[in-house]
């Protein structure tokens, strides 16, 4: 095979293909589908209809999926798989749109942008700059098949780092190796330009980072590097694993205060009242479905006492109470999460550091039963096996108690994580003391040339396409 051929091979994103390793049911035992959830929430449903002698359809509280996605976003709508795939698997086939809620608190409207630098340059020199990285969450509500009501919220936190790629890393990289259309576009926001968005005023459905006459500049350069390095460097390292690099350093408090404030939005558009609101109380269940970097900011969000950084907080980022609140309440009531690729044995290689004894706290005692919290405390301090795992002491704790009041025989939290062996940016989730932690095997790519070659993109991009995982998620057990 030619050089340029197996480069192209590598750009190739192909339908996904393939089943899941032979051992899936058996490493699934004793886990719950969100197709599960539902049934559970429609006999709940009809079997308090029936004893309050109801003859008409009860009003259940609706099932909640947050979805995250990873890097190398271009916009909104990375949930739309998901959304096709529960009306496959749950037959709930309306899907309506119920709006954008923005992040507010230190991302509000006119509020000041934060003094960022990259290479001595601000990254938000206005507040207009400011409002248009705020990240926000598109809602749907999806009914029919008399199903309990699933809201699906797409949590999109791209914007926060458009603005340092768009002006620094794609616009830079092209006089190295050569400009790339789509990003410079994406950057340039053609072919309009600036878009406020009619329904929050100060806010933008899309922004112009990159002006349109410096945009047309960059793309008259001529190509210095192959055609295929250029756009896997441009793809892959300036527009994608950027945002890794991001998340680990002081802009990941930005990435935690953003998705922290929209956890908050989102318990306020469920009706939850977080001056009153107690994490144990009863409420809906909710579910994250998470892709690539976004697995671990899910995590990292509820859990900052495992995941994240240790250092100094910026003052204007620091976790409130209303954003610590929300964060109680989504770790008591979140069921699980599915990773879709996942980088968390990566990402801590920057985390490395001495032994800390006293790192992992015992769970909270704020439960009615003084051996529940006994239970709960000892299943997240005491190590299993050879090695103490690592340990997510707030969502496990959280979860825990909230099911110990429910019932003596409760389930772990769960974890379920696919990645494809063939995808460079995916690891196995490590061992987690209290937590249900299932690691499976799946082929995303059909495009392959045995045994030297499987598409690499397709690989890492094909998660939310392949049936296999998506059956898993949401169609109930048999």
């Amino acid at each position: 095979m030619t050089r340029p051929l197996l480069i192209l091979t590598l750009l190739l994103a192909t339908i996904p293909a393939g089943p899941q390793n032979p051992s899936a049911s058996k490493s699934l035992a004793g886990t719950q589908s969100i197709g599960d959830t539902v049934n559970t929430s429609d006999a709940a449903a009809h079997h308090t209809m029936r004893a309050r002698g109801l003859t008409r359809t009860a009003a259940p509280q609706p099932i909640h999926i947050l979805y995250m996605h990873g890097i190398n976003q271009v916009g909104a709508g990375d949930s739309t798989e998901l959304r096709k795939a529960i009306c496959r698997y749950i037959h709930e086939c309306t899907v309506t749109p119920l709006g954008r809620i923005y992040a507010e608190g230190p991302f509000a409207v006119h509020a000041p942008p934060p003094n960022f630098a990259y290479m001595q340059q601000p990254i938000w020199s206005t507040a207009d700059d400011w409002s248009a990285s705020a990240p926000f969450i598109d809602r749907y509500q999806i009914t029919g098949g008399s199903h309990v009501p699933i809201v699906l919220e797409e949590i999109n936190w791209w914007p926060i780092v458009y603005p340092i790629k768009c002006r620094s890393l794609i616009a830079q990289d092209a006089q190295l190796t050569g400009p790339v259309k789509l990003q410079l576009n994406i950057c340039a926001a053609a072919p309009n330009g600036t878009q406020p968005d009619p329904d929050h005023p100060g806010r933008y459905r899309q922004y112009q980072w990159i002006a349109s006459s410096e945009a047309a500049d960059l793309a008259h350069i001529p190509r210095h590097a192959s055609f295929g390095n250029r756009d896997l460097k441009s793809n892959l390292m300036d527009w994608g694993f950027a945002d890794a690099v991001l998340a680990l350093g002081p802009t990941q408090q930005i990435l935690y205060a953003g998705i922290r404030e929209l956890l908050i939005q989102s318990l306020q558009s469920a009706g939850v009242d977080l001056s009153t609101a107690n994490p144990q109380d009863s409420g809906p269940e909710y579910f994250f479905i998470t892709h690539s970097l976004g697995s671990y900011l899910a995590l990292a969000t509820l859990d900052s006492d495992w995941l994240g950084a240790k250092g100094a907080e910026l003052p204007q980022f620091a976790e409130t109470d209303q954003q610590k609140s929300a964060a109680n309440y989504f770790s008591a009531h979140t069921a699980g999460f599915y990773f879709l690729a996942n980088q968390i044995e990566l990402l801590e290689l920057a985390r490395v550091a001495p032994l800390d004894p006293q790192s992992t706290p015992p769970c909270p005692v704020s439960t009615t039963s003084e051996a529940s919290a006994t239970e709960a405390t000892s299943s997240a301090t005491t190590p299993t096996g050879p090695a103490a795992p690592a340990s997510i002491s707030h969502w496990q704790c959280q979860r825990q108690i909230y099911l110990l009041q429910r019932s003596t025989a409760s389930p772990k939290p769960q974890i379920i994580a696919w990645s494809d062996p063939n995808d460079l940016l995916s690891w196995y989730v490590p061992a987690i003391a209290g937590v249900h932690v299932v690691n499976l095997s799946v082929r995303n790519a059909a495009f392959r040339i045995p045994p030297f070659l499987v598409s690499p993109t397709g690989a890492h991009a094909n998660y939310a396409e392949n049936r296999t995982i998506l059956r898993t998620i949401f169609k109930p057990a048999s």
